[in-house]
């Protein structure tokens, strides 16, 4: 009788034990599962006031599609009637600006149509259509029609008169001998040519 009421108490009070630890996981639980629970929430509703405040902020930008042009040709004037052609290899205008055009491999015409017209190249160029004016860089060259030839690194071309002005070194050759400079300008129609900084001249005997 007492070793049968002995194991009905141990058996007791280990079942005792055993429900007071369920109690505290439970307990523990109940505590600590609505904490995690509004953590996560909170996570969730910072990214999503996050992503709106950004989309509000910083609107996607629009992907811009670039039109470029093959072979362009653009015709004009000058302001005495006289005819200029511009043409490129290819050309693209200017997102942020319409009236500038960039230019691979421009040449320009001037006195189109005339016997002696003037001609120059280069590797890039830059044509606004708001002034008619030109920017040629790199490996620039021009011919005047009369057997003049001059090369320089940049030239910047006024088509309404057909005067050209250059800030870097230009070289230059024709029946007439050679001549080197920093800078140079061109006027009427090449009739009239000033050379400036550091001249160096060679003239043939004619």
């Amino acid at each position: 009788m007492h070793s049968a009421a002995a194991i009905s108490e141990r058996t007791l009070s280990a079942d005792l034990a055993r429900w007071r630890r369920r109690s505290r996981r439970v307990l523990a639980a109940r505590i600590i599962l609505p904490i995690v629970i509004a953590g996560l929430v909170l996570i969730v509703a910072t990214q999503v006031g996050w992503r709106t405040y950004m989309a509000a902020t910083h609107p996607p930008t629009e992907a811009k599609t670039e039109i470029r042009l093959i072979t362009p040709r653009f015709y004009g004037q000058s302001t005495e009637g006289r005819s200029f052609m511009i043409t490129a290899r290819s050309a693209v205008r200017d997102d942020n600006d319409p009236r500038r055009i960039i230019l691979d491999d421009p040449a320009l015409t001037l006195d189109l149509g005339s016997p002696t017209p003037t001609r120059m190249t280069a590797k890039h160029g830059v044509y606004r259509q708001d002034d008619f004016s030109l920017a040629l860089k790199q490996d620039v060259r021009m011919d005047d029609g009369a057997g003049y030839r001059f090369a320089s690194e940049g030239a910047f071309v006024n088509t309404q008169t057909g005067d050209v002005t250059g800030e870097t070194t230009m070289n230059g050759e024709g029946p007439s001998g050679q001549v080197q400079s920093s800078a140079y300008s061109v006027y009427d129609k090449g009739d009239r040519i000033v050379f400036r900084g550091g001249v160096r001249a060679r003239f043939e005997r004619q």
